[in-house]
């Protein structure tokens, strides 16, 4: 029994450090070595077109060259479309608003005026003049509060404007850097492996491979959710009458990625405002919408993510919710991944994570090259 406790102790403490290790790393790797990350990845991704290219016609440093070039142009080609499609979009808005406003924002403010002048003008002057004085209070905290927010918002822009000398740098030295580990990316691996010494390089390459695989296992996941979102707002807007019903759920299943929020982060204003125009059944039902989504999101995803990645789904919201505590989106995401791997790696008899913890041996481990 001592042994055991012993046992439990000593593992207890030594991945405690090795954890502690990785994150001190990480976190050094993430401030410092960014660019560069960006760019191995980048590489990392490009490999196989580049490895297929070279197999039908030979090893040239042109083919490299030329498969990093159509990437970026590609980006490119997105980013251009995105602020096209961006610009457009403000241009039919200002068109639309004078309309708007005349339609729909004046008769709403006039008849919320009306309400308020009625309200007062049946109200006793002991009462009326209380609730006068509350207003001017709430008018003057309001004042306040613009002020604050619009030294903020100066702030914040002032601060962005500083920092894009420093972010295109981080851009141009990412896009530099793929370059190098797009031409020579064996040989780069190779030499960072060969400063790791020679009992930790299987390990860490068995950890790479758990990474890779359990990723996209999680992007497997998160692709069956966002699916679900999209049919799910896809039918409730048939219902409700909502015109391209298929186009902007696709838009707002893409920010069910966001944690805490997700589809929230469109669905909450839009409920807002229908109520304030005084559409109250279009905002019940966009209501009854986003409360059905968001249950069966909170309810599917520990089981959905959980059979993809292997872990209970139990153990797979601990996992969630702890590591957003801790990190916020990072640790959403990162946390899970990184249990995984060392669990896998358990399985497969690689680490003893406990004693008494026996092995999964019906683990297939994928092999992935460096």
């Amino acid at each position: 029994m001592m042994e055991q406790k012993k046992n439990f102790i000593i593992n207890v403490v030594y991945y405690g450090i090795v954890l502690g290790i990785v994150v001190a790393v990480s976190m050094f790797a993430m401030n410092y070595l960014a660019p560069f990350i960006v760019g191995f990845i980048i590489a990392f991704i490009l490999k196989p077109i580049v490895q297929k290219l070279i197999k039908h016609f030979g090893d040239n440093k042109l083919i490299r060259v030329g498969v990093i070039l159509l990437f970026y142009i590609l980006i490119g080609f997105i980013i251009f479309w995105l602020f096209i499609a961006g610009i457009s979009a403000l241009q039919n808005f200002a068109k639309t608003l004078p309309a708007f406003y005349e339609a729909t924002l004046v008769p709403t403010f006039k008849s919320m005026v009306d309400f308020i002048e009625k309200f007062f003008s049946d109200m006793n002057p002991v009462m009326a003049q209380t609730v006068d004085q509350v207003i001017s209070g709430v008018a003057e905290s309001m004042k306040g509060m613009v002020g604050n927010i619009s030294t903020g918002v100066i702030t914040f822009i002032t601060n962005a404007i500083a920092s894009v000398p420093s972010l295109l740098i981080t851009i141009l030295i990412a896009v530099i850097s793929s370059f190098f580990f797009t031409l020579d990316y064996q040989n780069i691996v190779n030499n960072i492996f060969g400063v790791i010494p020679d009992r930790w390089q299987s390990l860490v390459m068995d950890v790479k491979s758990g990474f890779i695989g359990t990723v996209g296992k999680y992007l497997r996941a998160y692709a069956k959710l966002m699916s679900l979102t999209f049919v799910e707002l896809s039918i409730g807007f048939f219902i409700i009458g909502i015109g391209n019903p298929v186009g902007l759920a696709f838009i707002i299943s893409i920010v069910d990625i966001l944690p805490v929020l997700g589809t929230g982060t469109v669905m909450i204003p839009w409920i807002i405002f229908e109520f304030v125009m005084g559409n109250i059944s279009m905002g019940i039902y966009l209501l009854i919408l986003y409360v059905v989504i968001t249950v069966v999101r909170n309810i599917l995803e520990p089981k959905v993510v959980g059979d993809q990645i292997g872990l209970h789904p139990l153990a797979t919201l601990v996992c969630i919710f702890v590591g957003m505590r801790l990190a916020g989106i990072v640790g959403l995401f990162g946390l899970p991944i990184m249990v995984t791997i060392i669990k896998t790696l358990h399985d497969e008899g690689k680490i003893t994570l406990f004693k008494n913890l026996k092995p999964n041996k019906s683990v297939k481990k994928d092999s992935v090259e460096a």
